[in-house]
């Protein structure tokens, strides 16, 4: 009866942590980045993480054009069990509602913002790709089962249910652990596969588009469309507050390293690197 009603208040917070960080204007692209969401704290009851920072990222998925972004984390853990877990981290929603050391189970969730008034001109003459909001599961197994380390491979889906840009999936491999009493190191890596629709909207260049921008006609197939790597280092002081650095390096492939938004006025290596301000209570 507890873990259903907990699930409840946790399926909640999820509705609400996600509205708070779409509320936001500007969403951060973290690209592959990861905090560490599983409280090492077991037995205090639910623990809530308030972050904010700023990072540098590309204006468009595939851009060689970089500017300031917002940063925020929003984290509640241990919901019911020190494993259970909602976060938002910048645009992507994290979250596990399974009480098992081991498995996880839970919403994933993807803002990507409209992609209008970039400083590319050729790329800004392009028809505007209406934002996506990109709803799904994520599922998972952690093969360490400690409360100071995670070794944790995940596969998360989802589906823009705003616009119809499409379908993500991503196998991602997660690695996190205690470096000493008031540092953490937290890495990732992973790969993701996209629709038709995703990029078609995301890199495809129909005719009129074509016309409008001088950019080739291009069409964008479905297939795997980048390979990520991704870091964080936290560190903890007055108890309850942490700095965190994160970054992450993102290489496009296949049609989307192709796309003339990417080949011809982009760049196929993705950057990003923020600095987080977080406090727990």
């Amino acid at each position: 009866m507890r873990a259903t009603s907990a699930l409840t208040t946790g399926a909640a917070m999820v509705a609400a942590l996600l509205s708070s960080g779409l509320a936001l204007g500007q969403p951060a692209s973290t690209g592959d980045a990861i905090l560490d969401p599983v409280d090492a704290d077991q037995g205090q009851g639910v623990r809530f993480t308030l972050g904010a920072g700023l990072g540098v990222a590309p204006d468009y998925e595939g851009s060689d054009d970089y500017e300031p972004v917002p940063l925020w984390n929003l984290l509640a853990a241990n919901l019911y069990h020190p494993k259970t877990f909602v976060q938002v981290l910048g645009p992507r929603l994290r979250s596990n509602f399974l009480p098992d050391d081991h498995w996880r189970l839970g919403l994933a969730g993807q803002f990507i913002r409209k992609r209008s008034d970039v400083e590319n001109d050729r790329v800004d003459d392009l028809e505007n790709v209406d934002p996506s909001v990109m709803l799904g599961v994520m599922g998972g197994y952690d093969f360490l089962a400690d409360p100071q380390q995670d070794l944790v491979l995940e596969l998360e889906a989802r589906q823009d249910v705003a616009n119809d840009n499409g379908f993500l999936a991503t196998v991602r491999g997660v690695y996190g652990s205690r470096l000493a009493e008031s540092w953490r190191f937290d890495a990732s890596v992973g790969s993701t596969w996209a629709s038709e629709d995703y990029m078609s909207s995301y890199f495809g260049i129909d005719a009129a588009d074509a016309a409008r921008s001088g950019l080739d006609q291009y069409n964008a197939d479905e297939g795997f469309k980048d390979v990520s790597v991704g870091g964080a280092l936290t560190y903890g002081f007055f108890e309850r507050w942490s700095v965190a650095v994160l970054g992450s390096y993102t290489r496009l492939i296949g049609d989307a390293a192709d796309s003339p938004v990417v080949d011809d006025v982009g760049n196929e290596n993705q950057f990003f690197a923020g600095t987080l301000v977080n406090y727990r209570f």
